[in-house]
């Protein structure tokens, strides 16, 4: 549909019906653009505009340029910054990101010697698993795996996982005071439990973030691994340099 004028350039309207249909993902990851003069004639805009247009969402990271190929569509990657304790959807949703949690499984099982560390509850002794897969913009983000004490995993069965953190649930609705979290964060490769859920190869490369979140005094409240895609999710980090003496 051409554009018309209005208040807002012509080029600006043109950047955001592409970045509408981006964000949507009616245009998917790697797909192409048309052409320059597929988008003048669809538009009713000069190529100039369509020029502008299209590097703005080149400068925004939503699109790549190949030299004698056209525009394609990047894979969109998000960082969470990591001097705040957020949940995922809290950090990262808005500007047309949509975070969804599908869930895999709840139910009871024994700690691990992992888990039990971490929880500080004896080996074997039961425990609250949670497995899900989080989808940004309906594209497989993350698999995670929560544990918790049984009695709290009760109390969030019939929590809305699907569009809630966690962090928010346990705050609000259980009513738990969480003081701080330790996290590490290392590197992995796909095996067989990631290939389906995260929709990735055998050997990809990926994220491992293990996160337990602490009550006051350090209780231990729940114990999260999480496992991101690493072409679509970083962690973002600001420290100040502090001079000695």
């Amino acid at each position: 549909m051409p554009l018309k004028q209005t208040a807002q350039p012509l080029y600006a309207q043109l950047r955001d019906r592409l970045k509408q249909q981006i964000l949507d993902g009616k245009l998917g990851p790697h797909a192409k653009l048309p052409s320059e003069s597929e988008l003048t004639t669809q538009y009713g805009v000069s190529r100039i505009t369509v020029r502008q247009a299209l590097n703005e969402l080149h400068r925004e990271g939503l699109i790549v340029r190949v030299h004698g190929k056209g525009s394609f569509v990047s894979q969109p990657v998000v960082a969470q910054d990591l001097t705040q304790l957020r949940g995922l959807s809290e950090s990262l949703a808005g500007e047309g990101r949509v975070i969804h949690t599908r869930m895999l499984s709840h139910k009871t099982v024994k700690a691990t010697e992992a888990v039990a560390r971490h929880l500080k509850v004896a080996v074997r002794s039961p425990v609250s698993e949670l497995r899900t897969v989080r989808y940004l913009n309906r594209a497989p983000l993350s698999l995670n795996h929560s544990y918790m004490s049984v009695e709290l995993g009760e109390r969030i069965r019939k929590a809305d996982l699907a569009n809630r953190d966690l962090i928010a649930i346990f705050e609000n609705d259980v009513g738990l005071t969480i003081a701080r979290a330790d996290l590490s964060i290392s590197a992995l490769t796909a095996d067989d439990s990631h290939v389906k859920p995260l929709a990735v190869e055998l050997g990809a490369a990926l994220l491992q973030v293990e996160r337990v979140l602490l009550g006051p005094g350090d209780a231990p409240l729940q114990f999260e691994s999480t496992t991101y895609r690493s072409d679509r999710f970083s962690y973002s980090l600001s420290v100040e340099r502090r001079r000695m003496g």
